[in-house]
């Protein structure tokens, strides 16, 4: 293990890959900043005026010592969904399917569930569709993993009630999307995304941890007091529609970005469906896509979050540029933080706001309106109110929450992920109906 050394190799092993015109830059930048947050490895991609510029920094594993090259595949978590909305969205340019059909059209065990009758495939996209939402359909991984893992999952969920009617991220609603994909191709939904995504676009280097194959990869680590610590993979396949499985690079997904940049088809995935602000997270969500209201945007992109890896992807259309970073730590969200504002602004012209964690008292006005319980059937949060902040308890933890502004309030300013909870669809007298833990609502009840 590299241990406390890491930093150091870090520096020693960063490489970068310029285009012709030469920015050797990107390599100084991406080590500065791995260094400043402890990230063990970290490669970035930049599409600037047609021109590719990459760079790769630090180890793929502390344990071997392997550097991350260009070919090293990390997990873009959620950056899967966006591939198979892009995926729904060819099929419906194909005929292949309306994005107005209902779920239960396409989703055979479905057929008869009453919120998926109602529900359209374009309601998937949209984060919108009602699907039921616990813990156990959300987060938790399935040892069974065979080509019909999605139907089992869909009956499961199909069991279940809707979520009461507010803008919710899902992870079940996904692969939901993903099994009406193998319905509708009569192919896998990693093969149906092979088929229609990745070989046009010569994508050789995405996979799927579910195919039998041996690929440079990363190993996810939890930044400790020590130093990185390696993770075990997070990779069940009746969640891969969500992002568990898929493996990319940055030159692929800054493929995958520039067809999103040019190809009109598809530009209707950044129309918004919901003006949804969280902070930290996104100002609007569009289909498969969030919106970014940054000074001369606005930004478009994903992030993806799973076991010791994070990625994040932001085009903007207006100056026909993205920019991709993959990351094996924890912390990568902070390193995006810190990164991004400086290269926004240098290739693009673009303003990244700061995320304001400061607390400011009276921010949120009377307190007592959000009091209340709010839970999903296997996870429950209790808030009450104190004079200048909240508590908020669930089944394992219990914390204050201080006010940012009038549905914000802190809870953890060194999380990189979930500093803050935020509360939404507020009803006439300000009451808040939802409590959002990082991007799920939690209906109150």
């Amino acid at each position: 293990m590299i241990g406390m050394d890491m930093p150091v190799q870090i520096g020693e092993e960063c490489d970068a890959v310029a285009n012709s015109m030469g920015v050797p830059e990107i390599g100084d930048v991406l080590r500065e900043h791995a260094l400043r947050h402890s990230v063990p490895g970290a490669a970035i991609g930049i599409l600037h005026d047609g021109i590719t510029t990459t760079a790769y920094c630090g180890a793929a594993d502390i344990v071997t010592g392997e550097p991350v090259r260009p070919e090293t595949r990390f997990a873009v978590g959620s950056l899967g969904k966006s591939m198979a909305a892009t995926v729904a969205v060819d099929l419906a340019e194909a005929g292949r399917w309306s994005l107005d059909d209902s779920v239960a059209a396409h989703v055979p065990e479905l057929r008869g569930i009453e919120w998926a009758q109602r529900a359209t495939l374009l309601d998937l996209l949209a984060n919108r569709s009602r699907v039921p939402l616990t813990v156990e359909t959300e987060f938790v991984g399935w040892p069974d993993a065979d080509d019909s893992v999605l139907m089992r999952f869909a009956a499961k969920i199909g069991a279940g009630d809707p979520t009461p009617a507010a803008w919710s991220y899902t992870n079940a609603g996904w692969c939901v999307l993903g099994r009406a994909i193998e319905a509708v191709t009569g192919i896998s939904w990693e093969d149906a995304v092979k088929a229609n995504l990745l070989d046009p676009l010569n994508m050789s280097q995405t996979t799927f941890t579910s195919w039998p194959s041996d690929v440079p990869r990363v190993s996810g680590h939890k930044i400790t007091a020590e130093g990185p610590e390696p993770v075990p993979p997070w990779i069940p396949r009746n969640l891969g529609p969500a992002g568990s499985t898929p493996l990319s690079t940055v030159t692929d997904l800054l493929r995958f970005a520039g067809r999103h940049l040019d190809d009109p088809s598809l530009s209707p995935m950044r129309t918004t469906t919901a003006n949804i602000r969280i902070h930290g997270w996104l100002d609007g969500w569009a289909l498969g896509w969030g919106r970014f209201d940054w000074e001369s945007g606005p930004v478009w992109g994903w992030d993806g979050l799973t076991a010791g890896q994070r990625s994040v992807l932001r085009m903007v259309p207006h100056r026909q540029g993205a920019i991709v970073l993959l990351t094996n730590s924890g912390k990568g969200r902070a390193l995006y933080r810190s990164v991004f504002p400086e290269l926004m602004r240098t290739y693009f012209g673009v303003g990244v706001p700061p995320l304001r964690l400061d607390p400011s008292p009276g921010a949120a006005g009377d307190l007592s309106r959000f009091a209340g319980v709010y839970a999903w059937p296997d996870q429950r949060w209790e808030v009450t109110a104190n004079h200048s902040s909240l508590n908020i308890t669930d089944t394992h933890t219990r914390f204050d929450a201080w006010p940012i502004d009038e549905q914000t309030f802190l809870v953890d300013a060194d999380d990189p992920d979930t500093p803050t909870m935020t509360f939404g669809e507020f009803d006439d007298q300000g009451r808040p109906h939802v409590l959002y833990e990082m991007l799920w609502a939690h209906p109150r009840i």
